[in-house]
């Protein structure tokens, strides 16, 4: 065997770099010399920790149902309008409330059948609905449908239908190819700011009243839909009160009708305007804001209007009502008339005088003393049930 062929036999020829292997267990001769205490402090190699990974986020979704999604656009016009709005600011106030008109009166058209939302009816098909794969009718057809089909009493007095038919030629002016002027019949006309403010503020109340009426109310008491709604229509309500064309446009239509109940009328929580009257029911109308209970509307009262922030006030105490037995009974309350109840009842509209309150003899809270009897509703139904 010749001297290459040694050489190459497992494990008998150089390692890599020319260098011959120390035997295991021996020092390599060649390697530098490390001091023993160097040796040792050579840490063996930790591998690197790994960040525990995190949960991937859902993408956020957006879902907006019909009414939903329309009274989200009037609140915001509501912040467009707001103060003394800038011509950018009236922009959005007519495509965001021409988008709130159209969805609203869809919605409600929508609840009659669902193909009268089509622009042709008779062509209208289950899958074409359900995919949103369709053409679908203007406003001022959902409109006349409305009054036609479902034979409601909606924009037939007024002027909703014109301000309508001008609101869309403005939306679409924008839409298109921008609004400089307008094309009012064979007239070139101008758009000025006090004429957006003026119609605004009709058809928000048109649309409020509309969306009251015609779909809230649909809702089954008390579900999350109907709570969600009341909310939302309470947004808009609390905007309404910061729109200086609203105030004078609405004002200029109540004043004839509220001036003979200034001594009923009380100041709204949601608004803070003296167009609130309570009769069985509290509707404010101003804003539109109505409560199924006077409770609560008492309640926001005492908070909102009166503000009394100390918890140990007795004027804070909310009593139940002599007359309807409903805790609603306020203390101190003024009305538009600025004559001051006190006690004033925000379910049945009855004042009560201190005088005549006095506390149940069985539980204690606040009743009208009647001939020396003093028994809440409650306690008097109990006794006689004995009997």
């Amino acid at each position: 065997m010749d001297d290459h062929a040694q050489d190459e036999l497992p494990g008998s020829g150089p390692a890599e770099g020319g260098r011959t292997p120390a035997a295991e267990g021996q020092p390599d001769p060649a390697a530098p010399a490390v001091p023993e205490r160097s040796r040792a402090a050579v840490p063996s190699p930790v591998p690197a920790s790994r960040k525990p990974a995190r949960p991937r986020r859902e993408p956020v979704k957006i879902a907006f149902g019909p009414v939903e999604n329309g009274l989200d656009y009037l609140i915001s016009v509501t912040k467009h309008l707001k103060g003394d709005p800038t011509p950018r600011d009236l922009k959005y106030a007519i495509l965001h409330l021409a988008a709130a008109a159209e969805v609203l009166l869809k919605a409600r058209l929508q609840g009659e059948h669902w193909s009268l939302v089509f622009e042709k009816p008779e062509t209208a098909t289950r899958e074409s609905f359900d995919n949103a794969d369709f053409k679908s009718c203007g406003s001022i057809e959902a409109l006349d449908r409305l009054q036609r089909l479902a034979q409601l009493d909606v924009g037939k007095k007024g002027s909703t239908k014109d301000d309508l038919q001008r609101l869309i030629k403005w939306r679409n002016a924008l839409q298109h190819y921008g609004l400089t002027t307008y094309t009012d019949g064979k007239e070139s006309k101008t758009l000025y700011a006090p004429a957006v403010e003026k119609l605004a503020a009709n058809l928000l109340h048109f649309l409020l009243t509309f969306v009251r009426d015609e779909l809230w109310q649909s809702k089954p008491p008390g579900s999350r839909q109907y709570l969600r709604l009341h909310e939302e229509m309470r947004e808009v309500s609390r905007g309404l009160s910061d729109i200086k064309m609203y105030i004078t446009v609405r004002w200029s239509n109540l004043r004839a009708e509220l001036e003979p109940l200034k001594d009923k009328t009380v100041q709204c929580p949601t608004c803070q305007e003296f167009a609130l009257l309570c009769n069985g029911k509290a509707e404010c109308r101003f804003c539109g804001m109505s409560e199924e209970t006077g409770e609560r509307v008492a309640d926001e009262y005492v908070d909102l209007v009166q503000e009394y922030i100390s918890l140990s006030d007795p004027r804070r105490v909310i009593h139940p009502c002599p007359e309807c037995a409903e805790y609603s009974l306020v203390a101190d309350v003024e009305f538009a008339s600025e004559r001051r109840a006190e006690y004033f009842c925000f379910t049945c509209g009855q004042e009560s005088e201190p005088a005549n309150l006095g506390s149940c003899d069985v539980c204690g809270i606040s009743v009208e003393i009647k001939d020396g009897l003093s028994l809440c509703p409650d306690c008097l139904e109990a006794r006689l049930s004995r009997f």
